[in-house]
């Protein structure tokens, strides 16, 4: 079992559950829907698991969701514990990037020394207790990196498939490695030499101060940052879901657009090595295809908040 502890009060945490690739079936209708909302195997969905892991290290009022309408109805029934307020959805795929802008906005308007973990729903952790340890860790040395922001970089025995890296530098002053690269899904044997040669694979797990990230979104995208500022302060206040709608960009050059990005170098952050947590970004077909095939074989895998047989199957509460 994990030690509960309870999650500082200045702690937030972003869950990214609008990844909308389709590339699995769900269900016996098998409509198509992105993985975060199937179950691999009997296993909880990997959006289950994120709530958990997100309800872990920030307080359940600070946990944060962005989301897309077209699947409402898949993860309306799993955010009955998430306030409308901290629901950020976007109307389609081009405003995804807006929707984690206008969440972390949100955050930084309160107090710019909170610290913000954003989580991508689409992922698959075999070791929930070592990314967990990871992450308190990484919190607890935050105040030590002098870029304000983190992001953990898994390293595992087994060859990762499709997964994006980090190809880290020698270490500097301060906790943790730069980066001096990034590797967007590289051929496999690209991959292996990435690996052999100490890269890490990009987990997309970020958490730093909410000023850092404010201010990069500012620096990048100016105008429509006081868009999204009045967008978040307006839905606030009156409790509601905050709608990001892809007009906002409306005007701007897609140059601007691309420019805002997240992984290092682009924006300076500290990687910290995670070790055997058994990661998966779940990031195309066959990647998705492996860890279910995993996760089927009878492998005893650890569940969120104890340790349990595959096909333990995990209590889902849906409001009446």
């Amino acid at each position: 079992m994990f030690k509960h502890i309870e999650p500082d009060k200045s702690h937030w945490c972003i869950v990214e559950v609008d990844d909308h690739r389709s590339d699995r079936g769900l269900g016996a209708g098998g409509d198509p829907a992105p993985v975060q909302y199937c179950r691999l195997a009997q296993e909880a969905t990997p959006l289950q698991r994120s709530l958990h892991r997100a309800a872990a290290v920030a307080p359940k009022s600070q946990v944060i969701v962005t989301a897309f309408e077209e699947y409402r109805c898949l993860w309306e029934p799993l955010l009955w514990t998430v306030r409308p307020e901290r629901r950020f959805i976007c109307d389609n795929r081009a405003a995804s990037q807006l929707a984690s802008a206008a969440a972390i906005l949100s955050v930084a308007a309160r107090s710019p020394s909170n610290v913000i973990t954003i989580l991508p729903a689409r992922c698959s952790v075999i070791h929930e207790g070592i990314l967990r340890r990871a992450l308190h860790r990484a919190m607890a040395d935050l105040s030590a990196v002098p870029e304000g922001a983190i992001t953990l970089g898994m390293a595992d025995l087994e060859e990762g498939i499709d997964e994006d890296y980090l190809v880290v530098g020698r270490p500097c002053v301060g906790r943790g490695f730069p980066v001096d690269g990034f590797a967007r899904r590289p051929v496999p044997w690209v991959a292996r030499h990435l690996k052999q040669s100490g890269a890490l694979v990009a987990s997309g797990i970020m958490l730093g101060y909410a000023g850092v990230f404010a201010a990069h979104i500012s620096q990048k995208w100016p105008g429509v940052t006081r868009n999204l500022s009045q967008t978040v302060s307006t839905a606030a206040a009156i409790g509601e879901e905050c709608e990001i709608s892809s007009s906002l960009n409306r005007g701007v050059p897609p140059a601007v657009l691309h420019s805002l990005r997240w992984h290092p170098p682009a924006f300076p952050q500290r990687v910290f090595s995670v070790f055997s947590s058994g990661w998966s970004g779940l990031k195309s077909p066959r990647s998705i295809a492996r860890r279910t095939e995993f996760l089927s074989s009878g492998a005893e895998v650890e569940m969120t908040g104890a340790t349990s047989m595959r096909n333990s199957k995990p209590e889902v509460r849906v409001p009446i």
